[in-house]
């Protein structure tokens, strides 16, 4: 005879990936909105309030790497000899390619049936995953000495 707590055991004792996910996503868009305005009051602190239009700006807040604020007079090359804002910004970016590759993972499960085309398209939005970080480490750490 089945009982309700012998359901209930079953159905708990799964797989703790997606609700780890869930509250990644939560806190990942949260603490991606929090170092963006913090890199954003930086970016006016240290003499971006006078040389940065909104445009470059927001690119500074979100990936401030030396390219994307060519055209103004605010010097980035030698925050990322530092080490404090070469990982800061790795951090920001991982976070924010993190959760949206899983919105991303996300949507393929609500919208792809076939259970072997989904796992054939995870593992392809995880080596892009993949990619992308590795990418970033090459243009953060390596690029810009």
């Amino acid at each position: 005879m089945v009982t309700q707590a012998n359901v209930m055991n079953k159905t708990r004792s799964g797989s703790k990936f997606e609700l780890y996910m869930w509250f990644f996503t939560r806190v990942s868009g949260i603490l991606f909105l929090l170092m963006g305005a913090f890199n954003l009051v930086y970016a006016n602190l240290t003499g971006g309030r006078g040389h940065l239009d909104v445009g470059a700006q927001m690119r500074w807040a979100f990936f401030p790497i030396s390219f994307h604020v060519t055209s103004t007079t605010v010097e980035v090359a030698p925050n990322f000899s530092n080490p404090f804002w070469q990982v800061y910004c790795f951090l920001l970016f991982a976070f924010a390619a993190t959760h949206g590759f899983n919105g991303l993972r996300v949507i393929l499960e609500d919208y792809v049936r076939r259970p072997l085309l989904l796992a054939w398209l995870k593992a392809l939005l995880a080596g892009i995953w993949l990619f992308v970080l590795i990418a970033a480490i090459f243009l953060i750490f390596v690029f810009n000495q």
